[in-house]
């Protein structure tokens, strides 16, 4: 566990085929402590990175772009002699993952994220949560974080939720607004998902990536991807429902 030559943190645990998690917006590498542990058992190499604006990597700058850290993620990959790794990408992770696509040969799977660009009401919604966040943090964050989960599993999640909220409180604003410009201003993949065996996980009940958006999006690829749902599962199945996730990575890795 250590700071990088690329000045991103990473936490590596156990020996084997690389498994490479990344984590989504105003996330760090923790947020995968109930899933990575049976991929070590099952004689894997787990990588885990804190994106740039988020944890314990840092980010000087006004728009913190999914290239530019993706490229942090492919110089560390590098310099530690690692290739064609599986990648698992949660929502911004996802976007990561794909653009690290781009850089190397991955084996990618994408956790509650999408292949898409932000339509323009969707990029109208992030300067407006750029402008509120520099404005009054804690009430952004407060506002959002619940309602990434399944209306059924807010209630009962509450202590995670409150977790989730207090870590991503420690981020300095100016970051998470970064960060924000970044998701605002990603590109499309529908190329990659057309030439690249992508695998999809989605929740059953996802508020940020809804089924119907999904299904809508599928079919103007070439090729259809392989999607795993969820089920009872909104945004964020690494607290909503672990086993479940843990069971579908496991027949993408093992199949």
């Amino acid at each position: 566990m250590h700071n990088t030559s690329s000045e991103i943190f990473l936490k590596s645990v156990g020996t084997g085929p690389a498994i490479v998690f990344l984590h989504g917006f105003l996330e760090d590498h923790t947020v995968w402590n109930t899933i990575y542990p049976d991929f070590v058992n099952a004689g894997f190499q787990c990588l885990l990175f804190d994106l740039p604006c988020h944890g314990k990597s840092r980010f000087n700058g006004e728009v913190c772009t999914m290239q530019y850290m993706a490229g942090c993620v492919s110089a560390e990959l590098k310099i530690r002699g690692i290739e064609n790794p599986f990648v698992v990408g949660h929502s911004m992770g996802g976007y990561v993952g794909l653009e690290l696509l781009r850089l190397m040969p991955v084996r990618l799977t994408l956790v509650h994220s999408n292949f898409w660009s932000d339509p323009e009401t969707k990029k109208t919604d992030r300067n407006r949560v750029i402008e509120v966040v520099k404005k009054n943090k804690s009430l952004f964050l407060n506002e959002s974080i619940p309602n990434l989960f399944a209306p059924v599993n807010r209630e009962f999640r509450g202590a995670e939720i409150q977790t989730l909220i207090q870590k991503a409180n420690r981020l300095d604003a100016a970051e998470i607004a970064a960060a924000t410009g970044g998701l605002r201003d990603r590109r499309a993949s529908y190329d990659l998902m057309n030439t690249h065996k992508i695998a999809i996980i989605q929740g059953s009940d996802d508020p940020v990536i809804p089924n119907g958006i999904l299904q809508l999006e599928l079919a103007k690829l070439a090729q259809y991807p392989a999607v795993y749902t969820i089920d009872n599962c909104g945004h964020m199945s690494f607290i909503e429902n672990p086993q479940g996730l843990i069971n579908h990575l496991q027949t993408i890795v093992f199949q």
